[in-house]
């Protein structure tokens, strides 16, 4: 009967309904009822005590780790069923193995994304039912999924942000009236001061803002096309009426749908007109003439079948049709490419290429990543800086050997350097500004507590936003030991600096291989910050750096950088400049790269399916410079890793001196302590290494063929000792046999058979190896990339019998063949 459609939304984490209201339609009321289910959370850091001391060095992690994890499994006995949450896949796997070997009575499973679907719903029901105590997941289990009655919700290190949160919480006594109870156990101070912030505000119900992003022009484009698809042609008037209309895009303007459409018909999408009154009627497209048909009172001629390569006839041309008012203002319509680019994009999630990970010791896949992570690796696996690439896969960090981008895996090997945090664990949540804000508050209510600084009015005030601060240190949800450890750390750090840093306070220290900027603005400004000053030291030293973020900190690693130098660009730069910066800056770095590959798919620019990192990637960034292309990159870039806006406000809160910048002693919170390690399985050592590698090359099955008769034997290297006449030819009883691997058999038959100087040479030192050295010559062949010239090399260096030295190596060998391999 012509009624509007009503509709409803439902959240019980928004903090900002009114503005998500909009998304609904224009009249819409928002209701934020109250609820009689109270949220309890307590922050819980485990004194350590002799037995963490004893079990640490078993388990490979720190003293308070295991105190942390031991108390973990108290709770766990003293009520279940629980649901243990941790922040990434590689953390529920690592902490799932650990707790029943601390509490072997305990009965654990684990919860992620990546098991198969039987197998979480196999978890599910075994926590119903009661043969689990506890489950160890990730956000797997935060929304939408019923597991029955849950006891409490045990969070392992801080959830980053107050909303996911409430989420997991949640979980726990999930009915009208029950209280959601929860502990956040961690072991390091800077990740207990987040847990406690984090703690307090989920009581109190401050929940982050939801944003998103303005005018993405990767859903204008996808709107575009299939506009197209669906009706045939759109009048460009009503485009830009429906795109203003929208809350998504504010301010948007004609021009705006004429620079996207440009470049989406260059790639043939769509068809794109802005003046139609020389187009000739018998070229309009299809759905224009029916329009034109349905509306005109008088006879039409018929319109001519047009066959590309064959003119119309002169009678078509000699009559004239007024073009229909609604299209005057010109059209987009549909094109050669455009049904097939709707089969393949229906979907706004990103198409990503991934990319297998292959361990060099055993040849095994360890699993997979994708383009996000590849594409900011050059061709050796290494960062923008130089460095070899670590990171965490499948609870243990490896070193990336070889990213050759004509093959579509990475070769890594196991890190085995203790001390070497890897440099990437996956993309965590960023933690907000305002959660990093209040870590900094917390500080200067310890340090006022112990004398160390005294407080005005005003300090109790957020500077950003003028919201009034909590005054009192009791009101964050610790246990003793929690604030005493996040105590220690900062009356610690006062004595050594005499500076606190904190949301007022900015501090900058030199360290042996960084510059570490102290700022509690939270990941996404600190990103923004760390980028413009990288920037900027590249403008003077002329070569890139390395930056490493946190919430309350970030480092920079570039030569000829002072910390003065930093300290002036802070204090003296435009707020309005640093846009400009980023923006001219970012397309040369590698985080720009895979997300232009992401919205080149989308404006058809790279066919899906296609591997970026065979593509000249930098060539195509320079082509499109200062069109939508590269500002919708820079968009996402923006959005998702950077807060520029933040970042403005917070240099003019330095220039106005509401914030201030001092150059410092470096002292322990400028130090990091997130680098994972305690929830990650220890690495291999040498001995380890080894012993994959043996095994790998004893269970190689390999083939002799005789130089001689060209007779063949077939066998498992680790029965090499069990043939018969192993050192000779059962067919001729020759001496000189070459070996090689059995997938190789064909090529080794034809180098023996080969009359070639270069071929008999090559299998005359083969022959000559396994002759004079046996089993430990044809190990030595079975390694990936070992030649004879290589064999008989290692062999030279490597006394008889000493087996070890001889994987060892065989092992620099793989290595250095995967590294170089791509040049041969």
């Amino acid at each position: 009967k012509g009624s509007k459609i009503q509709r409803i939304g439902l959240s019980a984490t928004v903090g900002n309904p009114r503005e998500v209201s909009n998304w609904l339609g224009e009249d819409v009321s928002v209701i934020a009822s109250s609820s009689p289910r109270e949220t309890k959370l307590l922050v819980e850091a485990m004194p350590v005590e002799v037995e963490d001391q004893i079990g640490s060095m078993e388990l490979g992690i720190s003293p308070q780790a295991h105190a942390t994890l031991r108390g973990l499994c108290q709770l766990v006995a003293h009520k279940s069923p629980c649901l243990i949450f941790v922040n990434s896949r590689n953390a529920a796997e690592t902490i799932g193995q650990r707790l029943p070997l601390i509490s072997p009575n305990l009965r654990i499973g684990v919860h992620h994304g990546s098991l198969a679907k039987e197998t979480r719903q196999e978890m599910e029901t075994n926590l119903q039912i009661g043969k689990l105590d506890a489950l160890v997941c990730t956000s797997s289990l935060e929304l939408g999924i019923d597991i029955g009655s849950i006891s409490q919700v045990l969070q392992l290190r801080s959830p980053r942000s107050v909303d996911r949160m409430l989420q997991r919480v949640g979980r726990a006594d999930h009915r009208v009236g029950g209280i959601g109870r929860g502990y956040l156990l961690s072991w390091e101070s800077d990740d207990i001061a987040e847990c406690a912030v984090i703690g307090r505000k989920a009581m109190a119900g401050e929940i982050e803002p939801i944003t998103w992003r303005q005018k993405p022009f990767t859903v204008a484009a996808n709107q575009l096309v299939m506009m197209a698809h669906s009706f045939g042609a759109v009048p460009l008037k009503e485009v830009n009426e429906i795109f203003s209309k929208s809350s998504q895009f504010p301010n948007w303007a004609p021009t705006d749908t004429e620079d996207l459409a440009q470049i989406l018909a260059d790639r043939w999408l769509i068809r794109f007109e802005t003046n139609p009154t020389k187009i000739p009627w018998y070229d309009w497209p299809a759905a224009v003439w029916k329009w034109k048909q349905n509306i005109s009172t008088e006879a039409l001629p018929e319109r001519p079948k047009r066959v590309h390569g064959e003119d119309v006839p002169k009678s078509c041309k000699d009559i004239s049709i007024t073009l229909p008012e609604r299209f005057k203002s010109g059209w987009i319509s549909q094109s050669g490419k455009t049904r097939d680019w709707v089969t393949s994009h229906l979907s706004m999630i990103p198409d990503k290429t991934m990319y297998k990970v292959r361990d060099a010791v055993t040849r095994r896949q360890i699993g997979n990543v994708d383009e996000s992570f590849v594409l900011t690796l050059n061709d050796s696996g290494e960062d923008e800086d130089g460095t070899k690439r670590t990171f965490v896969m499948a609870g243990r960090t490896w070193v990336i050997v070889d990213a050759d981008p004509e093959q579509t895996e990475l070769l890594v090997t196991p890190a085995k350097d203790l001390g070497q945090a890897p440099h990437w664990v996956g993309e965590l949540p960023p933690t907000p500004e305002s959660v990093a804000m209040e870590i900094g508050h917390l500080r200067k209510l310890v340090a006022r507590d112990f004398g160390f600084i005294n407080m005005r009015d005003e300090d109790y005030f957020c500077p950003f936003t003028g919201e009034e601060l909590t005054r009192k240190i009791s009101d964050y949800p610790m246990s003793e030991e929690a604030q005493r450890l996040i105590t220690e750390m900062i009356v610690d750090h006062l004595e050594i600096t005499g500076s606190i840093p904190s949301n007022t306070m900015v501090t900058v220290e030199v360290r042996k291989d960084a510059i570490v900027v102290n700022s509690c603005f939270g990941t996404r400004i600190n990103e923004a910050l760390g980028h413009f000053l990288l920037a900027m030291s590249t403008t003077t030293s002329g070569k890139w750096g390395r930056l490493l973020v946190e919430s309350t900190r970030f480092s920079i690693q570039a030569p000829d950088i002072d910390p003065e130098s930093l300290v002036l660009w802070l204090s003296q730069t435009p707020p309005e400049a640093l846009e400009s910066v980023l923006t001219v800056s970012l397309p040369n770095s590698r985080e720009v790269r895979w997300r232009f590959a992401q919205v080149a798919k989308t404006f058809g620019i790279l066919r899906k399916g296609t591997d970026p990192r065979k593509i000249n990637l930098q060539a195509l960034l320079k082509r499109y410079k200062g069109t939508v292309v590269l500002d919708e990159v820079l968009g996402k870039l923006f959005h998702e890793r950077m807060d520029v806006i933040g970042a403005k406000d917070v240099l003019q809160l330095i220039q106005s001196g509401r914030i201030m910048v001092e150059i410092t002693a470096a002292g322990p919170l400028g130090l990091s302590e997130r680098n994972e390690r305690d929830l990650l399985l220890p690495n291999w050592d040498n001995q380890q290494v080894r012993e994959k590698l043996e095994n790998r090359l004893m269970n190689e099955r390999a083939v002799l063929c005789c130089l001689k008769c060209h007779a063949v034997r077939r066998f498992r290297v680790a029965r090499f000792a069990e043939l018969k006449q192993s050192g000779s030819c059962l067919k001729c009883g020759g001496s000189m046999l070459a070996c090689a691997r059995e997938g190789l058999e064909k090529q080794l038959i034809s180098w023996v058979e080969s009359k070639e100087k270069k071929d008999m040479d090559r299998m005359q030192k083969n022959a000559e190896s396994v002759k004079s050295r046996g089993i430990e010559a044809i190990i030595a062949l079975m390694g990936r990339g070992v030649g004879e010239a290589t064999c008989q090399r290692i062999l030279r260096k490597v006394r008889r019998g000493r087996l070890d030295d001889l994987y060892e190596a065989i092992h620099l060998s793989e290595i250095e063949y995967a590294r170089t391999r791509r040049f041969w």
